[in-house]
């Protein structure tokens, strides 16, 4: 059977995830990260799965592909690979059913762009479909150069992170020409000559959605602090543990969190994530996200007592401070934790609340922690945030605390 599929791709292939109990082999030169967690689900429930992409800086730079995503692949056990030229989409389920056509294993290509594929099933012609899949595999592990690796990733967000700094839009430069993978076209690829050939590939719709497209905010009824730990000029180690601040408040013992300036927005049952200032595993100076849990309303009251300050000495150019209850700290030094530059690059401008919505460049949005000693963030960011602490919460432990209750 041959069913044509236009507007229900994201449909037809969620189905065939379901169904599909051996293997998922997938070919898309674009991904994006909500795509790569279906995959690493079906990985999850013992189905053998493969994908084959192609790695550019330039494509990172867009958010055509992520590398977010591939490394979530790569920790899931799933084959990874990278072709350059590729600009095929296959989708290959059990050896039994298959998809070939336009779209890219993305959120747009399946659910907004323009599409064209055809969904075989039981048909003769699956069986080429796998063997070009195998021909392929079988030359990309020929050549050497196609198993993307956790180096190839570290060194494309480097390269990627070059890219924004200062720039609102990317542009051909030798930094984005950078392409990795295997090569085998039947002439070596001249990289930007590549890149200008399959500029329109990214497909002027998808652009214009990634562009104009609405994120759905998620709200609360109470606000979600970033709270930044240290200070520019006395990091905290990269190696050392998230410190924690324990004192007697109206003879309880406490745990506080302290501040340059009276934080009066925070009231009773606020969440706040804990980033420490620090230098994260690729030697960047940069706030790291170590801990998360629920402050206490400030009080006029809660001014730091003078026996605090004789074994906390900063605690005069901190002067104020806010209780924690049920904190989660990640138990393992703090550049294991989550680096705030990722979750900017994730999320742009939605990552804090102030900033919700406007299409904030990069570097505009990761100078907004500057000489601040807390930021509200968004609901959105605090989705991305619990996800990943989670993941790292199940690989290091936690510790937790709990501030004593007045009676």
């Amino acid at each position: 059977m041959i069913e044509m599929l236009t507007d229900n791709h994201f449909e037809r292939i969620m189905g065939l995830f379901d169904r599909a109990t051996k293997s998922i082999k997938i070919i898309s030169p674009f991904l994006t990260e909500s795509m790569a967690e279906k995959l690493c689900n079906a990985k999850a429930r013992g189905i053998d799965c493969s994908f084959i992409t192609r790695l550019y800086v330039q494509d990172l730079a867009h958010k055509a592909n992520t590398a977010d995503g591939l490394e979530r692949m790569i920790d899931s056990g799933i084959a990874v690979y990278a072709v350059k030229g590729l600009h095929t989409k296959l989708y290959l389920f059990d050896d039994t059913e298959a998809i070939v056509g336009s779209a890219n294993f993305t959120y747009s290509g399946l659910n907004v762009n323009l599409e064209l594929s055809l969904l075989l099933s039981e048909e003769e012609r699956i069986a080429d479909l796998n063997g070009y899949f195998s021909k392929l595999h079988e030359q990309i592990v020929a050549s050497g150069d196609g198993i993307i690796s956790p180096e190839m990733l570290k060194e494309s967000r480097e390269l990627c992170e070059h890219l924004y700094k200062g720039n609102k839009s990317v542009s051909i430069t030798t930094r984005s020409i950078k392409m990795y993978g295997a090569d085998l076209g039947k002439n070596p690829i001249n990289a930007e000559k590549e890149l200008k050939s399959c500029e329109g590939e990214s497909d002027p719709i998808f652009d214009m959605m990634r562009e104009n497209e609405v994120i759905e905010q998620i709200n609360y009824d109470h606000s979600i602090w970033l709270k930044f730990d240290g200070e520019a000029e006395s990091r905290i180690g990269g190696d050392q543990e998230f410190p924690l601040v324990r004192v007697e408040l109206n003879g309880k013992k406490v745990y506080v969190q302290n501040y340059p300036k009276r934080p009066g927005m925070v009231k009773d049952g606020d969440e706040v994530y804990l980033a420490a200032i620090t230098t994260d595993k690729a030697g960047k100076n940069q706030p790291v996200i170590v801990g998360r849990g629920y402050l206490r309303g400030f009080k006029d009251t809660n001014r730091v007592d003078e026996s605090w300050e004789e074994e906390n000495t900063w605690m005069d150019r901190y002067p104020w401070f806010c209780v924690m209850d049920d904190c989660e700290i990640l138990d393992t030094s703090v550049e294991n934790g989550i680096p705030l530059d990722s979750v900017c690059m994730a999320l742009g401008s939605d990552t804090y609340l102030v900033s919700f919505g406007r299409k904030e460049d990069i570097p505009t949005v990761a100078r907004k922690h500057y000489q601040k000693a807390h930021l509200r963030l968004s609901g959105n960011a605090k989705a991305f945030i619990d996800k990943r602490f989670d993941e790292l919460k199940k690989q290091y432990g936690v510790k937790t605390i709990t501030s004593e209750k007045e009676e």
